[in-house]
């Protein structure tokens, strides 16, 4: 995962210039710093997040679709010709 980092010397001043004075600053970047070191992601991790939700939806979707297809399959063996279509269509 990529790195997050905050400029906190570069805040601290930002911060004195509208009047904080330099303790507050420096408790001010401090904590902005720990908050975003830990509850802030990179888009990076988010999209490999959600590319891994994707691929377990996609195989739990295949996986209820071939439960369904058995089911039809065994109350009436004249679907079979539909549903080798249906299987087709999602490999």
């Amino acid at each position: 995962m990529a790195t997050i980092t905050f400029d906190t010397h570069t805040y601290v001043k930002n911060l004195k210039a509208v009047g904080f004075t330099e303790e507050q600053a420096e408790v001010q970047a401090k904590a902005l710093a720990e908050i975003s070191v830990e509850r802030l992601v990179t888009r990076e991790y988010l999209d490999m997040r959600l590319a891994l939700l994707e691929a377990r939806l996609e195989s739990k979707m295949k996986q209820y679709l071939i439960i369904i297809v058995s089911a039809i399959i065994l109350s009436n063996p004249k679907n079979l010709d539909i549903i080798n279509k249906i299987f087709i269509f999602i490999k």
